[in-house]
């Protein structure tokens, strides 16, 4: 199934507004306000390419609030992290959350996927066309335990380049 991730920057405060409104929309599996260089990241799935590229560029894209996005592309689906995931949804509200982008040198970028599918704390992941080569999501008991994963097991990982840390802010509720 196609599949995207839409990082977002927003005008500012506007994070929940746009996180709201993404989650109305079908195509959007998760949306979350982030701590970063943008404001929210959202996972879409859906159909077709065609389908995914329209909910981008027209529903997304031209959404009130919303000032610029940068869209990763999933490349091929991979099942490394199935059991994983369905183990972070239960323990959601207990962790600290964050997605990381990472950029690769020499292409790399599965056998990264693959180092990455051992950490423990990474649960979710894909191989990204755009400005970044893999997208991953860790989860640990605080944001200092994802800090210490990214910068003592992430970063060690030969042929990464460099990441960006987008820690998830925790949802009211």
């Amino acid at each position: 199934m196609p599949t995207a991730y839409v990082l977002m920057i927003c005008e500012p405060g506007s994070d929940d507004y746009v996180v709201s409104q993404l989650k109305s929309i079908p195509a959007v599996k998760v949306a979350h306000g982030i701590f970063g260089s943008y404001d929210v990241i959202a996972k879409l799935e859906e159909d077709t390419e065609e389908r995914l590229n329209n909910v981008i560029t027209k529903q997304i894209r031209k959404m009130e609030k919303v000032r610029s996005t940068l869209s990763l592309y999933a490349v091929g689906a991979t099942d490394l992290f199935l059991a994983k995931s369905k183990q972070e949804e239960k323990n959601w509200k207990k962790f600290a959350h964050a997605y990381i982008v990472i950029h690769c040198e020499d292409a790399d970028e599965y056998n990264i996927l693959r180092n990455l599918s051992q950490l423990p704390e990474v649960v979710d992941g894909d191989v990204v066309v755009g400005l970044y080569e893999v997208i991953c999501k860790v989860t640990a008991q605080t944001y200092n335990d994802i800090e210490e994963v990214v910068s003592k097991k992430i970063r060690k990982i030969k042929h990464i380049k460099s990441t960006m840390t987008l820690n998830i802010i925790p949802e009211n509720g």
